[in-house]
């Protein structure tokens, strides 16, 4: 879809285990569609001296990590939290009740971004990795 927002991940756990996935994810409420000036045009309007504006934006997307997940994809929904500075950090968990995943990552530059995933969290199987991500660039 075109408003998606498309990640390969590398996965790092704490063993070392590395594993590569793939992240992708889009912003639900039709007015959280982000015009021409992006995120600043957004909050523009609302800016005051002194005052900080944070909106929260729906987000929903899937995350596919082949030696975890099969070949599926695991959906997400959460929230992504932005000023007019940009967005500040994005938090999504699982909706399947039989794979849960619990992600949560800040963007670091306009196509790489950071955080972290727990795979089956409270669970004595529990997996946690940190994240790193480059944005998919689709050809046209």
């Amino acid at each position: 879809m075109m408003n998606d927002f498309i990640y390969n991940l590398i996965l790092t756990g704490e063993q070392g285990l590395t594993l590569f996935g793939t992240l992708r994810y889009r912003f639900t409420d039709p007015l959280a569609t982000a015009p021409d000036g992006g995120v600043p045009a957004l909050l523009a309007e609302n800016q005051q001296l002194g005052v900080i504006t944070a909106v929260v934006l729906p987000v929903e997307g899937s995350v596919s990590i082949p030696l975890l997940t099969g070949f599926g994809r695991v959906p997400l929904q959460g929230v992504a939290l932005a000023t007019a500075a940009g967005p500040i950090t994005t938090v999504l968990g699982g909706t399947d009740p039989a794979r849960q995943v619990f992600v949560q990552f800040n963007q670091i530059t306009g196509n790489q971004i950071a955080g972290g995933l727990v795979w089956r969290p409270g669970e004595p199987a529990e997996l946690v990795f940190s994240l790193l991500g480059f944005q998919l660039q689709l050809p046209f």
